[in-house]
């Protein structure tokens, strides 16, 4: 019998966000370091998905190339040049998960990605998150 991770996925995509925006901050943070840290974290009664967790920030740094050229090709090179670090790090991994855990239903991925980004981010900003994800669905549905 498989046993099944306790933790919260909606929590990792929070985590991962961190994760990332942090090692974007620090060239010298090690990843592993990173991710232990964040889970290991008391301040918060949340729980990750540790597997979850790792896998999205490992998949999202390892793809970072491809996700970048989705997320262009769904706004355009110089409306994401002047995108905030944040933002770009949502986007990033909201493709990352769209594209490679095909586990997940297209639909539940917007919904939680627009929700990461209400945590952090202004209307407007959660508004662009939810038009350049929804675009880059559509070009995962032409592909596929």
């Amino acid at each position: 019998m498989i046993k099944k991770n306790k933790g919260s996925r909606s929590w990792s995509r929070i985590l991962a966000v961190q994760a990332l925006y942090q090692l974007s901050l620090n060239k010298d943070a090690k990843e592993s370091k990173v991710i232990k840290d964040l889970i290991q974290n008391k301040e918060s009664k949340n729980r990750a998905d540790k597997i979850f967790l790792s896998k999205l920030v490992k998949e999202t740094i390892k793809k970072k190339t491809k996700l970048v050229n989705e997320i262009i090709s769904a706004s355009n090179k110089s409306k994401f040049d002047k995108m905030e670090t944040l933002l770009k790090v949502i986007l990033k991994l909201g493709t990352c998960e769209l594209f490679y855990f095909k586990n997940i239903p297209i639909n539940v991925s917007l919904s939680q990605y627009v929700k990461v980004g209400s945590s952090f981010l202004n209307d407007k900003e959660v508004g662009l998150i939810n038009g350049i994800l929804d675009k880059v669905s559509k070009n995962i549905n032409n592909d596929g």
